[in-house]
């Protein structure tokens, strides 16, 4: 992930702030970040009429007070452990919108959400800014993994499972005990029976595509120091979302890293991926939607008007 220089972190006075901080903390041990964001966004700034005129000389102005907030979450959460430059910024405005047109400004690298299970609203807001940023986008579940030392990067030998597969040994190579299993699901076509094979026969040899895939693949990267290990698994009538969820809790998945299919303008609007259905069904371990920079960055500047 020698390309994450920039991150943006979501915040908005929940718990799960504690949580965002300790990862973005974390993170800076991996990454050599150059300044991180740490963004509220609110819907006004003023305080209630009532309130601002029975309380004159006690209230502090809502950004200030939120921002003191923030940094003693910074403080407690993380210390001296976040090795980076960091802002915090309380704004005014619709939160995905805010959020995205901070990315551009900013030129962020990486969009850093807390997956809130449950919880009304976010799914809305986490599908907008997984199709329309114009940057990778990580998604960190309420409660962290123990450690760091296994990461799952589903491939399916597109541009896409390059760029995951990169930013997943770019990862790895700041730390030796971080192993990485390389995913594939791999199916078995629906006209297999006009082969005259089995389905189990037609299973086999498209396994052994895979297999034969995997190597030309992965001889694109230097891979030395690193330990990548590949997994092939048969996807029988199921998601492949969930398939990769469940791979990855039998792994103990310390963070999934996925290329977002390389999709253009409204297409990338109006599709869904298997990445945004990974972060739908995935509660538990952090996942990494990984994106071209600007990806989508020309068709998101006209629909806001900015």
């Amino acid at each position: 992930m020698e390309n994450i220089k920039r991150v943006l972190v979501a915040v908005d006075m929940s718990v799960i702030d504690e949580t965002l901080v300790r990862y973005v903390a974390l993170l800076s041990n991996y990454v050599d970040l150059d300044k991180v964001y740490f963004i509220n966004v609110l819907k006004s700034l003023e305080l209630p009429e009532k309130i601002a005129k029975k309380y004159p000389n006690l209230l502090a102005p809502v950004d200030e007070a939120t921002k003191k907030n923030i940094q003693f979450t910074i403080d407690q959460e993380a210390g001296n452990q976040l090795k980076t430059e960091y802002e915090i910024d309380v704004v005014e405005g619709n939160r995905a919108e805010t959020i995205l047109k901070w990315a551009r400004i900013k030129e962020i690298d990486l969009i850093v959400l807390g997956n809130k299970s449950g919880t009304e609203g976010e799914g809305i807001l986490s599908s907008k800014i997984l199709k329309l940023a114009p940057c990778s986008v990580a998604m960190i579940p309420e409660v962290l993994p123990e450690g760091m030392n296994k990461i799952v990067a589903p491939i399916d030998f597109s541009s896409a499972s390059k760029l995951a597969m990169a930013s997943a040994i770019s990862f790895a190579r700041k730390s030796p005990e971080l192993h990485i299993t390389a995913l594939n699901i791999y199916e078995v076509p629906s006209g297999y029976s006009y082969s005259g094979k089995t389905y189990e026969e037609f299973a086999e040899i498209m396994r052994q595509n895979a297999e034969e895939s995997y190597e030309d693949f992965i001889s694109q990267f230097d891979t030395s120091g690193i330990t990548i290990k590949p997994r092939f698994e048969l996807n029988e009538n199921g998601s492949i979302a969930k398939k990769i969820y469940n791979v990855a809790i039998n792994e103990r998945a310390s963070v999934i890293i996925i290329g977002s299919r390389g999709r253009t303008q409204a297409a990338a609007v109006l599709v869904g991926s298997i990445a945004e259905k990974l972060v739908r069904v995935n509660s538990q371990i952090p996942t990494i939607v990984v994106k071209q920079k600007r990806h989508n960055m020309d068709f998101l500047e006209a629909l806001m008007e900015v």
